[in-house]
């Protein structure tokens, strides 16, 4: 079959990170590997025309992949998806796992919820041979599948028996993408995360633990992507890179016995450094890493189970940063249960720690995190199911109604932020070059960091 794969995506004005999407490319890879004709549009990167690319194509399946941001977009491409010979329509991802009633609704054919590996193909297969008028009887094999009978009654096959084994996975044949639309090349080794921030819900997909692929696995796809690309830059997508400490550093030794030539960047916790890790990262080719600090304030931090102190915060910039890694941090204006002064906090732990790059975000109730499912407990004005965009991180503040801290005060807490971090000699993204050595950005600047 011809099989059509969408990352659909409100495009913010090019305030997004240009990541190739890695869920679809998975699916992507492993549906050519099975004799199927394939091809990826990505909204992402691209103002081509969707409907243009459908008519181009003629696919017998239009899979869809979306993030809750990007809801209401993925809806508007549903309506358009049928009025145009696409296929049967099936959509995966975050957001339909979380509400696979609701996209279906939408208008798609089916809806796939938790690990795409388990159900996509399987799919795929009953659908070669029947496209309509499914029956509970004709798919009732695959896991995690939820679409309507005849008579518009909404089904649901029985939950996976089993999770996707990271290490014994194959990995993405990159050159199914259109690689001149990427800066760089990504790799995700691991799902779920744990730890289990209440404003986060990447943890959620891995289980309560997470799980990685083995070191040795993740050096084979590296070693495959330099053998095909040459030198290289990679960004380790995962919310963490590795869990423990003696897999990061088996890692790093590995890089530095093959001598590979790559260059990356990657996410830590502040409370994961020390100078041993750090002298490693940097012998490996780490040029950069990201810390998610998110508030000034070690009570605000306990609150949304963090597990980190500011202290840790600090350690882990000055030590990364001596050893010759740029840093970049995340930090959250409106977290639940901040006070107005613990907003600004967080500006005497930058200046003391000076990290390269600050991103400044607006608090967001994402779906699947316990600040979604107990929104009233928290004052947290949740945005209806048609206005999800709202959930964008780099959004204006009052955008997200919080009862605890009202759009002025958000405000002036980011002008406060932009007017002190100018002061330090921090330089605005929509205003920086490369060379610049602080950068910040925040919802009032009109671009972000590429990374």
């Amino acid at each position: 079959m011809k099989i059509l794969f969408v990352n659909v995506s409100k495009n913010w004005n090019g305030r997004v990170y240009p990541e190739y999407p890695i869920g679809i490319g998975i699916l992507a890879t492993m549906a050519r590997d099975a004799g199927h004709e394939i091809k990826i549009f990505d909204m992402a990167v691209t103002d081509a025309s969707l409907a243009e690319a459908v008519t181009a194509f003629s696919p017998d399946v239009t899979a869809l992949s979306f993030l809750s941001t990007s809801a209401t977009t993925a809806a508007e491409a549903i309506g358009l998806l049928r009025g145009v010979d696409s296929g049967i329509l099936v959509a995966g991802g975050i957001h339909t796992s979380i509400f696979p009633v609701d996209v279906l609704n939408m208008g798609v054919d089916f809806s796939l919820t938790g690990e795409g590996e388990l159900n996509f193909l399987p799919l795929m297969d009953v659908l070669a041979k029947k496209k309509t008028a499914f029956s509970m009887e004709d798919l009732r094999h695959i896991p995690n599948l939820v679409f309507k009978d005849a008579f518009s009654k909404v089904l649901q096959t029985p939950p996976a028996s089993e999770s996707v084994d990271l290490t014994a996975s194959g990995w993405i044949d990159r050159d199914l993408f259109d690689l001149a639309l990427y800066p760089h090349h990504t790799v995700m080794t691991s799902r779920g995360c744990p730890y289990k921030c209440k404003f986060c819900c990447s943890w959620g997909p891995g289980g309560k633990r997470g799980r990685m692929a083995s070191p040795e696995r993740i050096m084979a796809e590296l070693e495959c992507l330099v053998d095909r690309y040459g030198a290289i830059t990679v960004y380790w997508a995962d919310d963490m890179f590795f869990f423990k400490k003696k897999d990061r550093i088996r890692f790093c030794e590995m890089i530095i016995e093959r001598q590979l030539p790559v260059k990356w960047i990657a996410q830590l916790r502040a409370d994961s450094l020390d100078d041993e890790l750090a002298a490693y990262l940097v012998k490996a080719g780490c040029e950069k890493i990201c810390i998610g600090a998110e508030s000034g304030s070690d009570r605000v931090l306990e609150q949304i189970n963090k597990r980190t102190k500011i202290a840790d915060i600090k350690r882990g910039i000055q030590i990364a940063k001596a050893a010759g890694i740029r840093v970049k941090t995340w930090w959250i204006t409106g977290l639940p249960g901040s006070t107005l002064a613990e907003e600004y906090s967080a500006l005497d732990a930058i200046e003391e720690s000076m990290p390269n790059e600050v991103a400044i975000h607006t608090f967001v109730p994402l779906p699947g995190t316990e600040y979604w499912d107990k929104a009233d407990e928290y004052g947290i004005g949740k945005p209806s199911m048609d206005e999800l965009e709202k959930l964008f991180y780099y959004g204006k503040p009052g955008e997200i109604k919080l009862d605890y801290i009202s759009k002025d005060e958000m405000t002036n807490v980011i002008l406060a932020f932009n007017s002190k971090l100018q002061s330090l000699g921090y330089v605005p993204t929509d205003q920086a070059t490369v060379d610049s050595k602080y950068v910040y950005t925040s919802p009032l600047q009109s671009k972000t960091f590429a990374i």
